[in-house]
């Protein structure tokens, strides 16, 4: 049985919150990105939210997919990370980091990039099969996750590890579109690069660099849980 702790003190959840909200603004940036390869020229994005380019209808399908798919592939790398039972702490966080629970509740729920792709498909059963799907792919990571951390407390660990990190990204959707919402609309023009206001890029880089100085300060070694 796998005995790992998980780290709570400050510059563990310092990273962790920081690699989570750089994972949610990887996740926007890939349809951003392809939305830009499929219409040709880049849209609009913001914080958490993004609009294809001149209405760029024809290909909206595979730009919704592009972000599920980096944040699964994220999450199975850090399952693998856990398995091989090197870097455990990164390969916990990027599971973390990719909010699995969360895409399975708003999929649940007939929400997300998941129920909107699964609706084309079937759009009376399309929020069961996107629930299948999304639980298909985030289940095991989460399971590999919960059996690696240490009997003792390990499901209030576990909940833990994966709600605090969420708690300061939550109010993000709404600030954004409080500030970028008539951006993202097209209703207002603000200085960008490739189509992501330059508020937009110090604020990730800030963030980056927080990453940054979090993990060097982490001890310097490459964790080996104890079995049992």
């Amino acid at each position: 049985m796998r005995d790992y702790r998980f780290p709570f003190d400050a510059k563990h959840l310092t990273a962790l919150v920081a690699l989570a909200w750089l994972a949610s603004f990887a996740h926007e940036f890939v349809h951003h990105l392809n939305g830009a390869f499929v219409c040709g020229e880049a849209g609009r994005m913001s914080l958490s939210l993004f609009a294809l380019a001149n209405a760029c209808e024809p290909g909206w399908p595979w730009t919704t997919a592009a972000g599920p798919l980096l944040s699964y592939a994220s999450m199975w790398l850090g399952m693998a990370l856990v398995l091989r039972s090197r870097w455990t702490w990164w390969g916990m966080a990027l599971v973390i980091a990719n909010k699995p629970v969360l895409r399975l509740l708003t999929a649940a729920m007939g929400g997300g990039d998941e129920g909107v792709l699964f609706d084309l498909l079937s759009p009376v059963a399309g929020r069961w099969w996107a629930t299948a799907c999304v639980a298909a792919l985030s289940l095991p990571p989460l399971w590999v996750c919960y059996r690696m951390l240490a009997p003792r407390r390990r499901p209030g660990v576990f909940a833990a590890a994966l709600l605090l990190p969420m708690l300061p990204i939550l109010p993000v959707p709404f600030l954004d579109r409080a500030w970028y919402g008539e951006w993202i609309g097209g209703g207002a023009s603000l200085p960008a690069g490739f189509g992501v206001p330059w508020s937009v890029w110090a604020v990730e880089i800030a963030v980056a660099a927080a990453l940054i100085v979090a993990s060097l300060a982490m001890p310097r070694r490459v964790d080996r849980p104890r079995h049992a």
